[in-house]
């Protein structure tokens, strides 16, 4: 699984940082997670193939986390795509789409399907889901978290002991069967363990709350908004300091913290974020645009 943070400023961009927006790569779909001014701009320098885009999670209907929409959707009209788009987010998601999709002359060789998602509601694909969170913002706005299903896969420790490393047989125990091995039977128990999948969360803007870290509970990744610094967030409804966000990624046993939507004040110093949630939290970074993180297969203990 890989995480691109596409674009890492608040509600203004700066010269290095642009508008909201986070690709994840996984089993061969391409989902972003909000789509700030420029979005289509930074995924094209990245090379991050936005003829893939396979589903678009909106995380709030404020303009910063949607305003590169318009201009993406006819960029994927002009280079001829023709499969489906997907669209999701909080309630009112219809109404708005259809709002920009109705901006100037404009015509789709594609079909887009629009979703709103309620709180809680999970989007069920084979091999992970979407779950929506409900965070504390000052418009409606959800959070998400994209969690792998649970993998069967072999403990290559119990393996080496058995002298099953290299038997076509494993794929019998993967598929519930007792095999004959060296004398003995061996069922898939003393083989096969189910392994959770990975997690990535991604919060969107929020102040510190409870929902975040109930779906945030041993996340590969929580990126996390950190607009500002402890010092600062009393001005600030609706947003999380470094602090709130390393305390959140502390008590939901997130394994690594990533800091995003960074107010331009922080341009020349957003060191000063990591150093305070280092003081909460070990595991800590400070995300840039055109980052890339990856999430690797968890294995058997």
């Amino acid at each position: 699984m890989e995480i691109h943070t596409v674009g890492t400023s608040s509600a203004v961009p700066t010269a290095e940082r642009g508008l909201p927006a986070n690709l994840v790569k996984f089993d061969g779909d391409h989902i972003l997670f909000d789509c700030g001014e420029g979005t289509q701009l930074e995924l094209m320098e990245e090379k991050l193939g936005i003829m893939k885009l396979d589903r678009i999670f909106i995380s709030h209907w404020h303009a910063d986390h949607f305003s590169g929409l318009l201009g993406l959707i006819q960029t994927l009209e002009m280079e001829g795509r023709e499969r489906p788009l997907y669209i999701h987010g909080p309630p009112r998601t219809e109404e708005f789409t259809e709002r920009i999709l109705d901006t100037g002359y404009f015509s789709r060789s594609y079909d887009i399907y629009v979703e709103h998602m309620t709180a809680g509601e999970t989007l069920e694909e084979e091999e992970y889901t979407v779950k929506a969170i409900g965070v504390d913002h000052s418009v409606t706005a959800f959070g998400y978290a994209l969690e792998e299903r649970p993998q069967k896969k072999a403990n290559k420790n119990r393996m080496q002991e058995l002298g099953l490393e290299s038997s076509p047989k494993i794929g019998k125990l993967m598929d519930g069967e007792t095999i004959e091995w060296d004398g003995d039977r061996i069922k898939p128990g003393q083989i096969i363990e189910e392994v959770k999948g990975r997690k990535f969360v991604y919060t969107g803007d929020t102040a510190k709350c409870t929902s975040v870290i109930r779906a945030a509970e041993d996340a590969d990744i929580l990126l996390h908004e950190a607009t500002v610094t402890e010092e600062e967030i009393d001005s600030r409804h609706g947003h999380s300091s470094a602090r709130q966000a390393a305390e959140v990624a502390s008590e939901a046993g997130a394994e690594r913290l990533v800091l995003t939507h960074i107010s331009r004040r922080y341009r020349n110093d957003p060191e000063e974020l990591e150093k305070e949630a280092h003081e909460v939290f070990e595991n800590v970074d400070v995300a840039e645009d055109g980052q890339r993180f990856e999430i690797r297969p968890h294995r058997p203990e």
